[in-house]
């Protein structure tokens, strides 16, 4: 996967992150998120290695396929797109599990990412997404006014136009 692909991929992931994802990129990995944006960002071993956490083992599958494809435009919404195609067909199988995982940092924000897991049987095998769900939609999920399928759909960004 080359470096400005993973990039916008990870600056995807952390987007909607309560411990500020652009915060990480800059302090954590020292990546300058300017250079990121105007695609002049390269990636040293450490980082690149860093990064691959912040996606699921089926999400990393899924970003490397992105840079296989032959559309090699907006791969981070081709991700997104799929991503969310892909969450809303395991929500309708009778097997998936489903997970809010709240998290409190020491700021005292908290962020939740719902986490949907299709297991294999006995084998021990597993793929799982995440999502960062926005306190908005988490009240919803909490009260029941928002299914998970709602959810995950809404995931799915508007197509944009070619210019």
């Amino acid at each position: 996967m080359d470096d400005q692909t993973l990039l916008e991929l990870a600056a995807l992931t952390l987007q909607g992150r309560a411990d500020h994802g652009q915060a990480y990129l800059a302090e954590q990995l020292r990546i300058p998120v300017a250079q990121v944006y105007a695609g002049d960002a390269a990636l040293t071993t450490h980082q690149r290695e860093k990064l691959r956490y912040l996606f699921t083992d089926y999400e990393w599958m899924l970003a490397q396929k992105m840079t296989l494809s032959e559309d090699t435009g907006r791969p981070a919404w081709r991700f997104q797109a799929a991503k969310a195609t892909i969450a809303t067909a395991w929500l309708q199988a009778p097997e998936v599990e489903t997970e809010l995982k709240k998290t409190t940092f020491a700021s005292g924000q908290t962020e939740a990412h719902l986490q949907i897991r299709l297991d294999y049987g006995s084998h021990g095998l597993a793929d799982i997404l995440d999502f960062v769900v926005p306190n908005p939609e988490l009240k919803q999920l909490q009260t029941k006014q928002l299914t998970l399928l709602e959810f995950a759909q809404k995931q799915l960004p508007a197509p944009q136009t070619e210019d």
